[in-house]
């Protein structure tokens, strides 16, 4: 049976600093996985997006932060 894993993962301050696309390739090029044949695909997400599309739904600042950290822990 081919199995996948989904890997999800904070990244670091200075991650900030970079572009996408320099995370993304940062990732394929230097990630080193247990039993990982390839990387089929790396995306990225503003975390900081999510809290502004959650109070543009109508959720309130601190239900919105509350939801961004249980997400982001």
């Amino acid at each position: 049976m081919v199995k996948k894993a989904h890997i999800i993962i904070n990244l670091l301050p200075e991650a900030s600093k970079a572009s996408t696309s320099q995370i993304e390739e940062k990732i394929r090029n230097e990630a080193k996985i247990p039993l990982c044949k390839n990387i089929e695909e790396v995306s990225i997400e503003d975390v900081e997006a999510s809290y502004i599309e959650l109070k543009n739904h109508g959720v309130s600042s601190n239900v919105a932060q509350n939801l961004v950290d249980l997400y982001t822990e």
